[in-house]
């Protein structure tokens, strides 16, 4: 299953759909699911984390944890070509990192689950492989 930065993010920071993201992180680390993310989610996880500290949201302390605990988790990250992404980015009018994650899960045959509310409501209708963060059912 491909994971987005915002399903990580979602499992560290309050959100609507934490319970589920935190559930499908354990189900990772059972062994029960196999999460792969293209390499770009490192910077887009560090980037929200720092953001998070320069606004007060966290401490410099609690930074660190997360991207610890993140790096922990030991999610498969795959490099994509040049310009892979950019039909996909085009079709939706979706960022290039949005269309990462969907050329990753296209390119693998895989579902896609995001917390990213844009995101899902942008694709879901014409790509039925993305799921929402909040409908995930741990087992």
């Amino acid at each position: 299953m491909i994971v987005d930065a915002s399903v990580l993010l979602c499992a560290f920071f309050p959100d609507e759909s934490q319970v589920q993201a935190q559930a499908l992180l354990r189900d990772h680390a059972a062994g029960r699911e196999r999460l792969k993310a293209p390499t770009l989610m490192v910077y887009e996880v560090t980037n929200a984390v720092w953001q998070a500290e320069r606004r007060g949201r966290i401490s410099g302390t609690q930074a660190d944890q997360i991207l610890k605990a993140t790096a922990g988790l030991e999610i498969e990250l795959l490099p994509l070509d040049w310009g892979e992404s950019l039909p996909l980015a085009r079709q939706f009018d979706r960022s290039a990192y949005d269309a990462a994650y969907l050329r990753l899960a296209e390119r693998l045959n895989e579902r896609l689950i995001t917390a990213d509310e844009r995101l899902y409501n942008a694709v879901h209708s014409k790509l039925k492989w993305v799921d929402w963060m909040g409908d995930y059912n741990a087992e």
